[in-house]
């Protein structure tokens, strides 16, 4: 019998393993998808989850950022409109990273919720 301590461990591992992922650009240096085979457990897939979520907010978090900064930009600062033009790609481009982490997020939360038997196939 496993202890609850020594699960807990076994637990966190996974997320320990999908962290280690992350590159020093905040970008996945590979994708823990090649990770979870079809015989993940729920518990991997919750730790995919967790960790796609984090990003997904994280992202959001740094697009908002830069729309703070565009909102502030007045014509002076930047009369052609090349920085204001910059930020704002940027800032679409975190936002479609979110939302792809998000879609990963619910993809592996469901896939989790499936194992546990909280939750029927579709």
């Amino acid at each position: 019998m496993v202890s609850h301590k020594s699960k807990s461990l076994l637990v966190a591992f996974p997320l320990a393993a999908l962290v280690g992922l992350l590159g020093c650009s905040g970008v996945f240096a590979s994708q823990p998808e090649d990770l979870l085979a079809s015989n993940a457990s729920a518990e991997d897939h919750m730790a995919a989850a967790t960790l796609y979520q984090s990003k997904a907010l994280e992202l959001s978090a740094e697009a908002d950022r830069y729309e703070a900064v565009v909102s502030k930009l007045g014509p002076h600062e930047d009369p052609k409109g090349f920085r204001r033009g910059g930020l704002t790609t940027a800032m679409q481009e975190k936002r479609s990273a979110a939302a792809h982490m998000q879609e990963l997020y619910a993809a592996h939360l469901q896939k989790a919720q499936i194992l546990y038997g909280m939750k029927k196939a579709e």
